[in-house]
């Protein structure tokens, strides 16, 4: 893993941050912003680091100034609750009122509203009206990995920013292995199976598979959670952590799919060049059954047997390429 300092040097060398950064000292910040990537820790790291900035440009002490982000009156969260992990009407009117209250120590307040896709319908239309007339001294964050499940309305009434997929350089060394036993399996999956007995071999890596991803993904999900409750406010409710818990574990699984799907695509690449053939077809097919397994997830099928669906179709794929 990266130490703390190289990963904020990387958030502050990101074009956009750049650009907001700037946006800061020059009195121009937008008070409705959408940051979207799908590496999650990257964009909280990005809506923190431009939280602190306009908390600490907006003070009018040292003191002020110097004032910890994680405890700082004036930053207001909403995040998603309950293992449903929804944003309800109820907890939006919350933020609406803190908004309009006066800031008690910096010149302006900073809301950070995490996964704002999981704003039900009800608090995505009341929240509406705030983006709609905004008060002059609150910037508003709305953080998403899925920006365009964002009503349109909201989406219309806000700057967006894009951030980067992935974030390679810190990849965990239980994934790295995992991935390079999966580009060794797939190998063996599209090698010319002669005989039924070919198969057997193939299929057990597969189930090898199986069991070292769910290890492997229970494992991230529990180390990340332990970094993530060091850092968290001690007046989150037990609603709220379930959610946050949940988040993370979605998160892991999220990058860890993008991952196999990258792998997959440089197989392809490799494949290509060995056969003077591009698998196109092939490949296509494969990342088809991939998000139909990343679509199987979100309606809360198990991990295991998204994965066993993927892989047993890729199976069937690469053997009769």
């Amino acid at each position: 893993m990266p130490s703390t300092n190289a990963f904020h040097e990387k958030i502050d060398s990101l074009k956009p941050v750049e650009i907001l950064l700037r946006s800061v000292k020059e009195e121009r910040f937008p008070q409705s912003v959408i940051l979207s990537a799908k590496n999650v820790a990257l964009l909280e790291g990005v809506a923190s680091r431009l939280a602190r900035e306009l908390l600490r440009h907006a003070a009018p002490t040292d003191e002020a100034a110097s004032f910890p982000l994680e405890s700082h009156p004036d930053l207001l969260i909403l995040r998603p609750a309950k293992k449903m992990r929804q944003i309800s009407a109820d907890s939006t009117r919350e933020l609406i009122r803190k908004i309009s209250h006066s800031p008690q120590l910096s010149r302006r307040k900073v809301a950070l509203i995490h996964e704002a896709d999981r704003m039900n319908k009800s608090a995505a239309n009341i929240f509406l009206k705030t983006l709609e007339e905004p008060p002059p001294d609150t910037v508003v964050f709305l953080l998403t990995t899925y920006p365009y499940a964002l009503l349109p309305t909201i989406r219309s009434r806000c700057l967006s920013f894009r951030f980067p997929e992935s974030n390679e350089d810190d990849c965990p060394p239980a994934l790295h292995e995992w991935l390079a036993a999966y580009r060794e399996w797939l190998s063996k999956a599209s090698a010319k199976i002669r005989r039924p007995a070919d198969v057997a071999p193939v299929a057990i890596a597969l189930y090898g598979l199986l069991a070292r991803f769910q290890h492997t993904l229970d494992e991230e999900t529990a180390r990340i959670w332990e970094e993530e409750k060091e850092k968290l406010s001690s007046d989150l409710d037990s609603e709220q952590l379930i959610a946050m818990e949940v988040s993370v574990k979605v998160s892991v699984r999220h990058r860890f799919f993008l991952e196999i799907e990258a792998v997959t695509h440089a197989f392809a690449r490799e494949l290509g060049q060995q056969t003077r053939s591009f698998p196109g077809a092939a490949l296509a097919s494969a990342v088809t059954q991939l998000e139909k397994c990343a679509g199987l997830l979100n309606v809360n099928l198990k991990e295991q047997a998204a994965l066993e669906y993927f892989l047993l179709q890729s199976l069937r794929i690469w053997a009769r390429r």
